[in-house]
């Protein structure tokens, strides 16, 4: 990678940007600042400043990578897009302290926080967020804009569906799959199919009331 793709951007400037910010400063990346929709520009993150909103990413294609920094689902994938609109690359970014198999795939804009593991044969897409101490297991399948919390665990051939959301120590039995846009609830424990757009809670897990 040359020194213009070490320089660094992070796309949000929230308490989940913090810790993608840590991880790319651990991977040697230099941090140069933060995009951010919402915050006024020039206000210090992490010793870094806000450097505008998203438009600021016009032109620098050839300048930065982006890491995507919003814990958000539709908000991420929504960064992501404006991203790739304007040619910037939002590399994967995986935290050295991360057990990542050779076998595994990960793709575009996915970060894997520290102690997290993925093994062989998994399938991870863009944008997903595989959080501190997370798990998947064997040939799992994790669809673009996911988010697995800190310590959930995904058993082998588990699938989570497209923007779906599993919660912190939540955890999918083998060959489950959760449904796009499900919600899983914190410590719940999936041990059946789960469609697109619920939200599941328990042991074992259950629809909450529409």
């Amino acid at each position: 990678m040359s020194d213009s793709r070490k320089r660094l951007v992070v796309y949000g400037a929230g308490g989940h940007a913090k810790v993608v910010a840590d991880l790319a400063i651990c991977l040697g990346y230099e941090l140069i600042g933060f995009v951010d929709d919402r915050m006024p520009v020039g206000q210090i993150v992490l010793g870094a400043p806000v450097l505008g909103a998203g438009a600021w990413l016009e032109g620098k294609s050839g300048d930065v990578v982006v890491a995507l920094g919003i814990g958000d689902n539709a908000a991420r994938a929504a960064n992501f897009e404006t991203c790739r609109a304007l040619g910037v690359v939002c590399p994967p970014l995986i935290h050295p302290r991360a057990v990542v198999a050779a076998s595994a795939s990960i793709g575009q804009g996915t970060t894997i926080m520290a102690l997290a593991a993925v093994n062989p044969e998994a399938r991870v897409g863009e944008g997903v967020i595989v959080n501190t101490g997370a798990i998947i297991e064997h040939e799992c399948q994790v669809a673009d804009f996911a988010h697995l919390s800190p310590n959930a665990t995904l058993g082998g051939r588990a699938r989570v569906g497209t923007f779906a959301h599993v919660g912190l120590c939540a955890c999918v039995l083998p060959g489950i799959e959760v449904g796009e846009r499900c919600k899983v609830g914190a410590g719940a424990v999936v041990n059946r199919n789960v469609g697109a757009n619920l939200t599941v809670v328990g042991v074992p897990a259950r629809p909450l009331s529409r």
